[in-house]
């Protein structure tokens, strides 16, 4: 195992090295069984450990700040993908990043996404970014921040919800678009009778109730799409659609369901 100066101190020169890549897993409609857009998931090739995975470096990269730097590549990158697929006639129609709570609470980060966009001409209907359940409703300044990234534009998404304590009630006054619900909720619903089950569906209808869609991540299975759907769930992304693509199988997969 690297030790974690070692690691940070690579980490670091990562970017700089362009050893960081983007691979994008589709989401697709449970009802129609159609794409809906991607969501963008860093990876790191590491010069001597190969292919890595953000469980073997984000936390290290979260305590040592530079998840900062990194969340600022991958969202500028994300777009200049947008931009470069809609350049090449390919519509990904949209594309979601991941924003930490250190990037969002950063005082610049309105600023950050608005200049990256102008940069890059890039329509903000394109992007949704998914924030952290928890930090958006507690910090009156994240809900004014939220607020701003609508007007916008931008699309906002909870991520991993369920992982935490926000009451959906708390989120009606907040414009939220999409509701994800994590996969270790998702992982057992094919158990009708699991308390896990109850809790997705009541995350569900209560998503209705404020107008938002709701996604379900880690569906494997197909049993797990039934339930969903039965439950009126509106996306899913996971082995069972998908696994993570790079950008060349992005720009297959894109080819392919425009010409079909």
């Amino acid at each position: 195992m690297i030790q974690k100066d070692v690691l940070i101190s690579e980490l670091s020169q990562a970017i700089q090295h362009q050893e960081l890549i983007l691979y994008y897993q589709p989401l697709f409609n449970i009802t129609t069984s159609t794409y809906d857009g991607v969501e963008a998931l860093i990876r790191w090739q590491h010069p001597n450990r190969g292919l890595l995975l953000p469980e073997a470096f984000i936390a290290i990269a979260e305590q040592s700040k530079l998840i900062i730097d990194i969340g600022e590549w991958v969202l500028k990158n994300a777009c200049l993908q947008i931009k470069a697929w809609q350049e090449k006639q390919l519509n990904p129609l949209r594309v979601a990043v991941n924003v930490s709570d250190q990037q969002i609470k950063q005082k610049q980060f309105f600023d950050f996404v608005v200049n990256t966009l102008h940069e890059i001409n890039l329509d903000p209907h394109c992007l949704e970014l998914e924030l952290n359940e928890n930090i958006v409703i507690h910090d009156k300044e994240l809900i004014q921040l939220v607020q701003q990234l609508s007007q916008l534009g931008v699309k906002v998404a909870l991520d991993d919800y369920g992982a935490g304590v926000t009451n959906l009630n708390d989120l009606k006054h907040i414009p939220i678009n999409r509701i994800k619900i994590d996969k270790s909720f998702i992982e057992t619903i094919s158990d009708r009778e699991h308390i896990n089950t109850h809790f997705v569906r009541s995350i569900i209808a209560l998503a209705k109730e404020i107008n938002a869609a709701v996604i379900a991540e880690g569906v494997e299975t197909i049993s797990q799409v039934n339930i969903l759907s039965a439950y009126q769930c509106d996306e899913a992304q996971g082995s069972y659609y998908s696994e993570p693509l790079t950008v060349e199988e992005v720009e297959k997969f894109l080819i392919i369901r425009q010409k079909s």
